[in-house]
């Protein structure tokens, strides 16, 4: 998938992927058009040339950006830069760290914007955490699409330079789609807890896509391989 360049992820191109670098690897924006034509932009990314953010803005705007833990922030300001009336949402216990390591963007609880999305779109926050780590799902006629964070990957080599994936080597991360054990290293306190959690909202509302937060969207074979993985 190239880099920095929108893909849909529906048929009905009401969710669409975006892949970029940000330094030591790549990472995945996810948006989702709202109700009211805007988007909600899940993870925005950094560092994107200005015509990836014009995409949007030519086709309804951004209402909302969503951090979905502590750490995916780097793109933040250059897109409430670009959208002044974005509001920017993360969960209650990153608040604090995102406003020492983003202090330039204000925050709001994703809870405001839990109350406010459709029933076609949700955020969850798996139990078992000792760090948040958001899940979001859209779901656009018969398609469901699941914004998987950093803990279920599915990365190739060329999704990790070489000291990341040397790391996650020695971990048993050896790519593709799995339970990364090192970002549930920093996030996940009780992984029978999370894993249950995970199990139940996805089995709720069924994928046919996962969009992990590093690594290509998974579209074969997508519930057989996500039960496999949490079983």
């Amino acid at each position: 998938m190239p880099l920095q360049a929108w893909h849909s992820l529906t048929s009905d191109h009401n969710v669409r992927g975006l892949k970029y670098s940000f330094g030591p690897g790549t990472a995945n924006t996810m948006a989702v058009r709202l109700d009211d034509g805007t988007w909600m932009v899940v993870s925005p990314s950094s560092a994107s040339p200005a015509e990836v953010l014009e995409v949007l803005a030519n086709d309804g705007g951004v209402s909302a950006l969503v951090a979905p833990n502590a750490f995916h922030h780097l793109g933040q300001a250059a897109w409430r830069a670009r959208f002044p009336n974005a509001v920017s949402y993360a969960p209650e216990s990153g608040l604090k760290r995102l406003a020492s390591k983003c202090a330039a963007v204000p925050f709001r609880p994703v809870s405001e914007l839990i109350a406010k999305l459709p029933s076609a779109v949700g955020i969850v926050e798996p139990a078992g955490m000792k760090a948040p780590d958001l899940f979001v799902r859209a779901t656009t006629g018969a398609d469901t699409v699941w914004f998987t964070g950093d803990i279920l990957s599915n990365t190739t080599d060329e999704d990790l330079s070489a000291i990341p994936r040397f790391v996650m080597g020695l971990f048993g991360g050896t790519g593709g789609y799995r339970y990364n054990k090192v970002p549930a290293f920093i996030y996940v306190k009780d992984a029978k807890a999370f894993k249950a959690s995970v199990a139940a909202a996805v089995e709720a509302a069924p994928a046919t896509v996962v969009y992990p937060a590093h690594g290509d969207a998974v579209t074969e074979n997508v519930m057989a391989q996500t039960r496999a993985l949490l079983a």
